[in-house]
């Protein structure tokens, strides 16, 4: 836990925490509970608010460019000063002149780091507050929380998990933005798409289940799936806006048992299987009986297709004549794989969130 109360008001104000009570009323209920047990504090807490609002207000009209140009600038002037006064006055001149820049300057050095720590959890905020109202939750325990959506969609959050969300869904669209770890089920809706905005990357679906993982400080973001079809992009894609509005799912097509890797530094996407597949929560295929005997190699793997709902892609030409007497159990898929591919004397591997079968054949 941090200890705010060795925090001075320029601390407060690059606090995370802290700037998001300010601007966005977040977290209100444990900065309302620090103040009113350390009311001492108080009066750093006003002067920080006061610089994060200017400051956030400031960051639009001045450019980094603009930052630097005034800083160098005042250095110069500072220079010139002192140069043109009698000697028995520069080191007054310079001490004066240290008084005004190192404020100014280090004032507009602290706005520019500011303004380069805006999230992009900030941003889409700021973009969605605009439309509809927000409330934010973060879980701050060192358990899962659950957070039920207007529409009947449950959140459940990780540790150190913040969400912002609409208090009712009012448009045609359902916007959430995550930082953090959370699962999701949403509610079925085809009018109205889901869409989770997560640290440059968007996953929109109609309703289903499925995993985000996109804490601030991660090089990586993962959409992991367990049930339904989930259609993932990023922010910077040119066609962004026209996914956004398509009433069907496009861009990368992830199906249950498959996980998309978001690379932020190159903006690369990465489709592959989850490390553990498991059986598809369908009543049919709970009852799915995995004993063969004789059975055609094309079968055992249009059972394991639907059990897993994995593609298994093989050579049927080469592959046709095989056929397997066994009896799998629960091991997982790939187990399962293993298992078959040694009777075959075949091989496999993963390509793109498929199973890629390789042997000689049966013939």
């Amino acid at each position: 836990m941090i200890d705010y109360t060795v925090y001075s008001a320029e601390a407060l104000a690059l606090d995370e925490s802290f700037r998001a009570w300010v601007l966005e009323n977040a977290e209100s209920l444990f900065w309302e509970r620090w103040l009113a047990e350390h009311p001492e504090k108080d009066a750093a807490v006003q002067q920080a608010k006061r610089v994060v609002r200017a400051l956030y207000h400031a960051q639009e009209e001045i450019s980094e460019a603009e930052v630097d140009e005034a800083i160098e600038q005042l250095v110069q002037r500072a220079d010139e000063r002192a140069v043109v006064v009698p000697l028995w006055r520069q080191t007054w001149v310079r001490v004066a002149a240290a008084v005004v820049l190192i404020p100014l300057a280090g004032w507009l050095i602290f706005q520019n780091n500011f303004r380069k720590e805006v999230t992009p959890y900030y941003e889409v905020v700021q973009r969605i507050k605009h439309e509809v109202k927000l409330i934010e939750f973060t879980n701050t325990t060192s358990r899962a929380q659950s957070v039920t959506l207007s529409d009947g969609s449950s959140v459940v959050l990780q540790p150190q998990t913040r969400i912002s969300y609409p208090t009712i869904f009012q448009t045609d669209k359902r916007e959430v933005v995550l930082s953090g770890e959370a699962f999701f089920e949403v509610s079925k809706n085809p009018e109205k798409p889901f869409f989770v905005f997560a640290n440059g990357l968007v996953t929109k679906v109609l309703g289903t289940s499925f995993t985000v993982q996109a804490y601030e400080k991660d090089r990586e973001v993962r959409v992991i799936v367990k049930t339904g079809k989930v259609s993932v992009f990023t922010r910077e894609d040119p066609t962004a806006d026209a996914k956004q509005k398509n009433r069907q799912l496009t861009g990368l097509v992830l199906t249950p048992n498959q996980q998309v890797t978001f690379r932020r530094a190159d903006s690369r996407l990465v489709r592959s299987l989850i490390e553990k597949p498991q059986l598809l929560a369908l009543s049919d295929v709970q009852q799915q009986s995995f004993e063969f005997r004789q059975a055609p190699v094309s079968d055992v793997f249009v059972v394991l297709e639907k059990a897993y709902g994995v593609k298994i892609v093989y050579d049927e030409e080469l592959m046709g004549a095989c056929e397997l007497t066994a009896t799998l159990g629960d091991e997982p898929l790939l187990e399962k794989m293993h298992l078959i591919c040694k009777v075959l004397e075949a091989n496999y591997e993963l390509i793109d969130a498929q199973i890629v079968v390789t042997g000689k054949g049966c013939k």
